[in-house]
């Protein structure tokens, strides 16, 4: 039945035959003989996450075709098979045969497990169960739900949903023009699709349905009288699907779906793939997700919590890289139904979340999926770049999957310059940056074409947002974010430029100094101790305090001592909460915790500084905010990191339940940050500089990658027991094929250590030793052939512990903050921060050495090498105390 901008009629399916509209009778019916469905097991897995009870809390499952989105508790909110929505308010009921009722599943309180492949609820009624799992092909735009009844009784599945076929934004919901709905019966399914039939969608189960009903409907009524169903009509622009199916005593059920905007041939031979053979979806999805964990690099510590929810941000970090037909492949910034979406004055919402293309989204979450390996990704995102770039050389800000683009942000242009530099310092692929190079020259002539005052910055104005899009904070000429993006870019052009025997690369490194020199003199603050956040077209300085700030100190473009500075700040409670950072301080005149722009706490923010920290030597605080983003696989949407969250109160403050860059700030910091790792691909040279808790005493890293080699590391401590050595630790490379590669290990030991021996494979190694305020840097190199093992031995040392917080939804965001640390002789010193009128405690690491007494601070016992104390902020007219903690040695 057409409707919409068409008028109505029946298609019958004899060739070339439009009937007016009529019921069908029972001789339209075909039977169709399908392939039962076999008996799935459902394996266990040690990522899945439980909930007792099914919640409003988010969960999606995605591949590279489809997204299917709801809440815990039940149905599917959204299917999305990019550019359009294939169905909606997917529900199930189910009725015994013993009585008439129907109880839909959605005010029912399931047991729900969230899988990295599925989705899954249990049921339970009075001597009956129903478990339900969800499930997408990773690559095809197919899915199934699987269905396992056991009842005393039997019973009847009953399915309805909606479909407008809405075509993703900036679009109106008028543009689908007409629907067609119908039941086919050569499938048993209900089809939807377009006037211009390219926009399918088909619904049908692996059995022939006792009952359905489809039409122009907004709901259906059913009647006990008759006991049947009746359609509501509407004049909405949505057509609606029923469909029952028996259910026997014990049995089982598959509903498989399929959507496309490739036409009628290919969805009918998705879905005929799927209806025949639905296990195969669960077991691609199964082995997808075991492929992603093998071949990405992957960190094994002795902490469960960081191993699982490191995991877990790999496996959600894939469901956003996205195959649009027509326009490729690449990273989506966030994932939400359109309930919570921008509705861009749309009577329909066409948003789900921010669930397509960006420009700064995809290079800053690129940056992650280049330092786990997924080089391919990577060169897919930089030809969606390129394939899309303007004419003026300028790189899209978004691209929605319905095709259309707009370039209004100035900081996509040159991060695509940093992560076209960092590909090839990853892979030293230098026939694909022979290829791209004339994408990469023009988007530097962009870049320096906006500069239109010759001060050597590239302007906002003109040109478009940096990071801020609006608020108190929008509105400089050049921004301190933007112009660090821009010297990084310079230097990565230069070394690009290099290879490609291109006259600028000169150039470009002198400008990159300029820059790097403007940054370090023009906009700091002594007095503040601070990087400006812009500057105005009079030259003068906007001051106020941001996180921003981080990314050029992790781009490495600011003087150390400055950045030393400005990087405390981020590391007290002005700035941090117990889940992260704020974009600004709580002590702002703008501080609004609710506020996009104005002081909520972004994983994104919290990443910038963990890598900012980590990149003035600040490992203990990278590491507390690094497990925060980490810790955020535990709430609200089971197994994913939130966009956006409140600054003052643990909760969802944003868009998104679920977002790329929140994914990727865990995997980026861990990395580069936690293990120190540098890839230099051109000179065949990676750097390891492993920062970790003291008290870890091992660590397994698997599939560190370079150009076409894959190195894997492992560190175990005190691993020797025959000779008893407290103090010995054993560092372990094995290259898995191609040439020797140098090998630069910085790896970092507790302060005060002395270390008396290195070793490689048996035979002494040179190395260096020096000290830094959180720890003693060892640096040694040498040529990996194919395994080697590197032992130290060392004495003493002392550290104390990361302060790691694990906050439950509605909590306050103070707490104990670690400001900084010093050994001066047998005293070491412990900086902290808490709120007035808190008590915090704080972990100390002694392996050598007995901690005799604290200053500052109550003992309140220890555990082998790890001594526990209090420390109390007494009741102040301030709101943070700031406090010095120092224990005094005793050597054994």
């Amino acid at each position: 039945c057409w409707f919409g901008d068409q008028p109505r009629f029946y298609w019958d399916y004899s060739p070339n035959t439009v009937l007016p509209c009529r019921e069908r009778t029972p001789t339209d019916q075909m039977l169709v003989a399908v392939e039962p469905s076999v008996k799935w097991r459902i394996p266990a897995d040690s990522l899945s996450m439980m909930n007792r009870f099914g919640s409003d809390n988010f969960w999606d499952v995605a591949g590279e075709r489809l997204l299917t989105m709801g809440s815990e508790k039940g149905g599917i909110e959204e299917v999305w098979s990019h550019p359009f929505m294939a169905f909606r308010d997917y529900e199930v009921g189910i009725r015994f045969d013993y009585r008439d009722t129907i109880y839909w599943l959605n005010d029912e309180r399931p047991e729900i497990e969230v899988n990295p492949a599925f989705f899954s609820r249990q049921y339970k009624f009075s001597r009956a169960y129903l478990k339900e799992v969800i499930v997408n092909d990773p690559l095809e735009p197919a899915g199934v739900i699987h269905y396992e009844y056991g009842g005393v009784y039997p019973a009847e599945l009953v399915i309805r949903f909606r479909t407008n076929l809405r075509r993703m934004w900036p679009y109106s919901e008028k543009t689908t023009g007409s629907v067609c709905c119908l039941w086919d019966p050569d499938q048993d399914a209900f089809t939807a699709k377009d006037a211009s039939g390219d926009l399918n969608v088909m619904i049908g189960g692996t059995r022939k349905p006792v009952f359905h009903l489809e039409g122009q409907f907004e709901g259906f009524q059913y009647q006990k009288e008759g006991k049947a169903f009746k359609g509501n009509t509407t004049d909405k622009f949505q057509a609606a699907g029923l469909i029952g199916y028996k259910l026997a005593m014990n049995d089982q059920l598959d509903v498989v779906y399929a959507a496309t905007n490739e036409g009628d041939g290919i969805c009918r031979a998705k879905f005929n793939e799927a209806i025949h053979h639905p296990e195969k979806i669960f077991k691609s999805a199964l082995s997808h997700s075991t492929e992603i964990l093998t071949k990405n690099l992957l960190i094994t510590t002795p902490d469960v919590n960081f191993n699982k929810g490191y995991r877990w941000s790999l496996l959600a970090t894939d469901r956003f890289f996205v195959n649009t037909p027509g326009m490729g492949k690449a990273l989506v910034a966030g994932y939400s139904t359109t309930s919570h979406g921008w509705d861009g004055e749309h009577k329909v919402n066409g948003r789900p979340g921010y669930g397509w293309y960006f420009g700064r989204d995809g290079e800053w979450s690129s940056f992650a999926l280049l330092d786990c390996g997924d080089f391919a990704k990577v060169k897919s995102e930089l030809e969606f770049f390129n394939k899309y770039q303007d004419i003026s050389g300028k790189i899209f800000h978004e691209a929605s999957t319905s095709g259309i683009v707009h370039y209004d942000a100035s900081d996509a242009t040159p991060l695509y310059i940093v992560l076209a530099g960092k590909y090839f310092r990853h892979t030293n692929d230098t026939a694909f940056l022979r290829k791209i190079w004339p994408n990469v020259k023009r988007a530097i002539s962009f870049c320096f074409s906006t500069d239109t005052d010759r001060d050597h910055l590239i302007e906002n104005t003109n040109v478009g947002h940096g990071w801020v899009e609006g608020g108190e904070l929008y509105g400089s000429h050049a921004t301190l974010y933007t112009t660090g993006a821009w010297a990084a870019a310079l230097t990565e052009a230069a070394n690009m430029g290099s290879s490609m025997h291109d006259d600028g690369a000169v150039k470009y490194t002198w400008e990159s100094e300029e820059v790097t020199r403007i940054i370090n003199n023009d906009f700091w603050s002594d007095q503040q101790k601070f990087f400006a956040y812009g500057m105005n077209r009079n030259r003068t300085f906007r001051r106020e305090q941001t996180v921003l700030a981080a990314v050029p100190i992790y781009f490495g473009v600011t003087d150390q001592a400055k950045a030393q500075a400005c990087v405390k700040q981020y590391e007290g409670n002005a700035f941090s909460t117990n889940w992260g950072v704020r974009i600004i301080r709580d002590d702002s005149r703008w501080f609004k915790p609710t506020g996009y722009h104005l002081g909520s706490v972004w994983p994104l923010f919290t990443g910038w500084a963990a890598l900012a920290e980590y990149a003035t030597g600040n490992y203990l605080q990278g590491y507390s905010h690094l497990v925060n983003n980490l810790n955020l696989y535990k709430n609200w949407g089971l197994g994913f990191a939130e966009e956006v969250l409140n600054g003052s109160e643990y909760k969802p403050s944003g868009v998104c339940a679920h977002q790329c860059w929140s994914e990727t700030m865990i995997i980026q910091p861990a990395i580069e940050g936690m293990l120190g790792l540098d890839i230099r691909a051109q000179e065949n040279k990676m750097t390891l500089s492993p920062r970790l808790p003291a008290q870890w005493d091992s660590l397994t890293v698997s599939n560190i990658r370079m150009d076409t080699r894959s190195v894997d590391f492992h560190y175990l401590r005190n691993h020797d027991l025959a000779a008893s050595r407290p103090d010995r630790s054993s560092f372990s490379f094995s290259l898995d094929h191609g040439k020797a590669m140098k090998i630069e290990f910085m790896p970092v030991f507790p302060p005060a250590t002395r270390i008396n021996k290195v070793s490689l494979d048996g035979h002494p190694l040179p190395f260096t030793a020096f000290n830094s305020s959180q720890g003693v840097v060892l640096y040694a190199s040498f040529d990996l052939n194919s395994a080697s093992r590197l032992d130290v031995e060392s004495e003493n040392g002392i550290s104390v512990l990361p302060a790691v917080s694990d906050p439950k939804p509605g909590d306050p965001a103070e707490g104990l903050r670690i400001l900084s640390t010093r050994v001066s002789g047998n005293r070491y010193q412990v900086e902290v921060e808490g709120k007035s009128g808190t008590t915090g405690n704080i972990e100390i690491y002694s392996p050598g050495q007995v901690v005799e007494n604290a200053e500052n601070a109550r003992s309140i016992g220890h555990s082998g090498n790890i001594f526990s104390f209090a420390v109390d902020f007494e009741q102040s007219k301030d709101k943070y105390q700031v406090k010095i903690v120092t224990v005094t040695l005793n050597q054994h």
